[in-house]
């Protein structure tokens, strides 16, 4: 798994978001009011919130999730890292992994 920071470029590797694999069920109460991620989209990562056993959520600029009333992160393995050469070529690290964190309550 990558080790994002606040200000990371990153895009979604992982669009679906009817399936979460941890807590299995929780995916039908999550809220995106506004909209879900999209393929071939760069993010900006905001904040990076470390859990106890050790993962990461991302807060990506202008995409919340909600759980209840809570604002949640996204699961750090939605993502890759984009790392931007001669300004219009981009290259998605390697890394591999999906699910969803709830210790830290990310989707």
């Amino acid at each position: 798994m990558e080790i994002f920071a606040p200000g990371d470029r990153v895009v979604a590797i992982n669009i679906d978001v009817s399936v979460a694999l941890r807590p299995l069920g929780i995916s039908k109460e999550i809220r995106l009011p506004d909209g879900t991620l999209r393929k071939n989209t760069v993010y900006h990562v905001e904040r990076v919130k470390l859990t106890s056993d050790g993962l990461q959520g991302l807060f990506i600029t202008g995409l919340p999730a909600f759980y209840g009333a809570s604002v949640i992160a996204w699961h750090g393995s939605r993502f890759r890292k984009v790392d931007f050469l001669s300004g219009q070529t981009a290259n998605i690290s390697p890394a591999g992994g999906f699910g969803l964190l709830r210790s830290c309550a990310a989707f």
